[in-house]
C-alpha cells in the first residue's frame, strides 16, 4: 500500500511539473502567480517548480512585469529558453528528403531538401545517412539536438516506432523503423515517426500556443513520384490528418487520414475520379485543376460538417491553389449543411509550405516534452514524454 501511495504521489509530482512547463510553453510571459492561479496550484509548489525547471536551463526569466494596484514586489514573467535544445525534423518521401532545424520556439534556422533514391539503399539506411550528415550542422549551432521527428507515408505506429505499411515507398511488411534507426545510429536522443499528414497536425498544434484549434483537418498536397519505382509518373499524392477532441487520431489500424475518393474510377492509379493523364497534368491545366478541386472540396466539406470541425489546414504544394479550394470548401460545406446558423469553419494555408511535415515531425517532438503524463498509460507503452523525457534529456552531457 505504502508503494502503491508513493508512486501515485510521484505520478502527481510528474504531472504538475509538466503541466507548468506546458502552461509556460503556451502563454508566453506568465508569472508565478498567473500560473498558480491558472493551474489552482498553491504558489509554494509553482514556485519550487520553476526552480527546478530554471536549475534545468528549459524556463528562464522573460520580463518584469508591472506591480498591482496595491504595490508589492513585481512579478517576474517566464519563457521558455529557445537555446535549450533543438530539434530535428525529417520527411522522407518517394523522391526526395526533407530536413529541418528547429529551436524550442518553433523558429526554423535550418532546412534543405534534396532528391533521394530509396532503391539505392532503403528506408532505414537513407535515414541513417540523413542524420548522420546533418546532425553536425544542426550542432554547429552550439545549440544541443535534444531528439529527431521523422514523416513517413503509410500506415505509422507512432507508439512503437513501426511502419507497418507504405504503398508509395512500395512497403508492404512491418518495418520497426525506430528500432533499427537506434540500432545504427551513434546517438542517445530519442527518435520519433508518424504519418506525414499527421506530422502536418502536430505542426499546428506545436506552434499555435493557447488558440489551437481542437477539432481540425490538415491537407497535405504533395506533387511527387506515386510509388518509389514510378520513375515516370509524378503525381499530386493526398492525405489527411484529423485532430478530434486535441488528439492526433490515427485509428485503430493507423491508417485513418488515407485518402481516395468516392467516385474512384477501378484501374487507375491516382486518388481522384479523373483519368492518369488528367491527373498528371494537375497544376498545369487549370480545366483538371477545377474537377480536382471541386472534389476534394466536395470530400472536405463532408468531414467539416460530419466531424464538427472547425479548422482546415492546407499543406504542401497544393497551397498554390489555396484560393480556389477555399471558396470551393466553403461553397460545398453551405450547401450540405440543413441548419439556419451557418457552420463557423476557418481554411487557411500551413506557414511552411513544402516543408510543413518535416516542420510538424519537429513539432511532434515538442508537443511529447511537454505532453502531461496519462494515469492510466501502461509503462513501456508508449515513448517516453513530458517530465520523464524531460529529465532524460537534462542528464545528457551539454556546452
Amino acid at each position: 500500500m505504502v508503494v502503491t501511495t508513493n508512486l501515485m504521489a510521484n505520478s502527481i509530482s510528474e504531472v504538475n511539473i509538466t503541466r507548468v512547463l506546458r502552461s509556460v510553453y503556451l502563454n508566453h510571459g506568465l508569472s508565478r502567480v498567473d500560473i498558480s492561479k491558472r493551474l489552482g496550484l498553491n504558489k509554494s509548489t509553482v514556485s519550487k517548480i520553476v526552480a527546478y525547471l530554471e536549475e534545468i536551463g528549459i524556463v528562464e526569466p522573460d520580463m518584469v512585469g508591472d506591480a498591482g494596484p496595491t504595490g508589492g514586489r513585481r512579478p517576474i514573467h517566464l519563457r521558455i529558453k529557445s537555446g535549450w535544445g533543438c530539434i530535428m525534423g525529417v520527411e522522407i518521401q518517394t523522391e526526395a528528403f526533407t530536413v529541418v532545424g528547429i529551436d524550442l520556439h518553433g523558429e526554423v534556422f535550418f532546412s534543405h531538401t534534396e532528391p533521394l533514391d530509396l532503391r539505392a539503399d532503403g528506408l532505414v539506411d537513407s535515414f541513417v545517412q540523413i542524420v548522420s550528415r546533418f546532425v553536425p550542422s544542426l550542432e554547429a549551432t552550439g545549440v544541443p539536438l535534444v531528439g529527431i521527428g521523422v514523416a513517413l507515408p503509410g500506415f505509422v505506429d507512432p507508439d512503437r516506432g513501426v511502419l507497418y505499411a507504405s504503398r508509395p515507398l512500395e512497403l508492404y511488411e512491418q518495418v520497426d523503423f525506430v528500432g533499427e534507426a537506434r540500432r545504427r545510429i551513434e546517438l542517445s536522443v530519442p527518435i520519433l515517426v508518424d504519418n506525414d499528414a499527421n506530422c502536418g497536425c502536430w505542426g499546428e498544434l506545436a506552434f499555435k500556443h493557447s488558440d489551437r484549434p481542437a477539432n481540425f483537418l490538415f491537407v497535405l498536397g504533395e506533387l511527387r513520384k506515386h510509388t518509389v519505382e514510378m520513375d515516370d509518373y509524378r503525381i499530386m499524392a493526398l492525405g489527411l490528418g484529423l485532430v478530434l477532441n486535441g488528439q492526433v487520431h490515427h485509428g485503430q489500424g493507423f491508417s485513418a487520414g488515407e485518402f481516395r475518393s468516392i467516385n474512384y474510377n477501378p484501374g487507375t492509379v491516382n486518388q481522384f475520379a479523373v483519368s492518369d493523364d488528367e491527373a498528371r497534368r494537375f497544376l498545369q491545366d487549370p480545366a483538371v485543376d477545377s474537377v480536382i478541386i471541386d472534389q476534394l472540396a466536395r470530400h472536405i466539406a463532408f468531414l467539416v460538417n460530419v466531424l464538427n470541425l472547425s479548422k482546415v489546414v492546407i499543406g504542401g504544394p497544393m497551397e498554390v491553389l489555396a484560393d480556389e479550394l477555399t471558396e470551393s470548401i466553403h461553397d460545398h460545406i453551405e450547401v450540405n449543411w440543413a441548419y439556419p446558423e451557418p457552420v463557423q469553419c476557418q481554411v487557411a494555408v500551413s506557414r511552411l509550405g513544402e516543408q510543413a511535415a518535416a516542420f510538424g515531425a519537429a513539432g511532434m517532438f515538442l508537443e511529447h516534452l511537454i505532453e502531461v503524463p496519462r494515469m492510466d498509460t501502461v509503462p513501456g507503452a508508449r515513448p517516453t514524454r513530458g517530465i520523464k523525457l524531460l529529465e532524460g534529456l537534462s542528464a545528457q552531457p551539454r556546452e
